[in-house]
């Protein structure tokens, strides 16, 4: 049973098939670009587990189906760009317009066999997997354009494969197709060790509580990823820690809305993972 993940490794992994949930695990790790031009950080979850998807897209609906269609008739499945305000399974729905990956399983005439495994207690509300079928004009709908997106959701979109990947037009509609080995550019300052990781991170939400708000959810979906490796690799008290971060992370950034500022809960939560990570360490550097 695969520990749950974000929304695009639970796509990546329900579309690799049998053993990626595994890849996944041995692949997690967390960096963390600091010097993005925008001034917002941008995360790599993972190595790369895929064969070299890359995003396409197309301007309007007629020749997005069809390729939808051709790509079906060759492959099990087809990740697919939604857009979560117009998913009704989404907590998201007639709220927040964010990308959100699902998979499509066939087509049937005008209509689509669509799954989602992604499960999640959210702020707005619970997300449950959902299995069903799409018209035509659902699935048009469920995958309208996001349009041009904040810099920190931009960035998702681009490492969500783990490695930099060009998004395609953000006005169109976007899936992802084979595309074999592509170069990758791994452009900027980018923190890999995860002890160093963690310290900038807890510095940065420490005194930056609108670099918290806007990366809160990042946090999240690394803790998560965190999680599904420990779990596999038989570190019950690691994976506790990291299921933490993001409870006191989405603590401070409610307390700070409210003008509390709640630096001490962030750091202490940073610093919980910082003294397991280091004496994990440690404990591997030991002959």
């Amino acid at each position: 049973m695969t520990t749950p993940l974000s929304c695009y490794s639970t796509a990546l992994v329900d579309h690799l098939g049998p053993g990626a949930a595994d890849r996944l695990a041995d692949a997690v790790h967390l960096w963390v670009r600091t010097d993005a031009p925008d001034g917002t950080l941008a995360f790599s979850h993972h190595d790369r587990i895929d064969p070299g998807l890359a995003y396409a897209d197309a301007e309007d609906w007629t020749t997005a189906s069809r390729a939808l269609g051709e790509q079906l008739a060759r492959y099990a499945s087809v990740i697919v760009v939604g857009n979560a305000f117009h998913l009704p399974w989404s907590p998201h729905h007639d709220e927040r317009p964010v990308a959100h990956w699902f998979l499509l399983r066939g087509r049937r005439d005008d209509a689509w066999d669509v799954t989602d495994g992604f499960t999640a207690l959210m702020p707005g509300g619970e997300q449950r997997p959902f299995e069903g079928t799409l018209g035509d004009a659902e699935l048009c709908r469920a995958m309208t354009p996001l349009g041009r997106q904040a810099p920190h959701l931009h960035h998702r979109d681009v490492y969500a494969l783990g490695v930099p990947t060009h998004v395609g037009d953000p006005d169109r509609y976007r899936w992802l197709r084979p595309a074999g080995g592509a170069e990758t550019d791994w452009s900027g300052e980018w923190l890999r060790e995860l002890p160093e990781v963690l310290e900038a991170l807890r510095d940065r939400f420490v005194r930056d509580e609108q670099a918290l708000h806007q990366h809160a959810d990042d946090l999240w979906a690394a803790a998560r990823h965190h999680e599904h490796a420990l779990t596999r690799h038989g570190d019950p008290e690691a994976a506790a820690a990291w299921a933490q971060l993001p409870k006191a992370l989405r603590f401070a950034s409610e307390s700070a809305r409210r003008g509390r500022h709640r630096g001490g809960v962030v750091a202490e939560a940073f610093d919980t993972l910082i003294e397991l990570t280091t004496r994990t360490v440690e404990r591997h550097d030991q002959p």
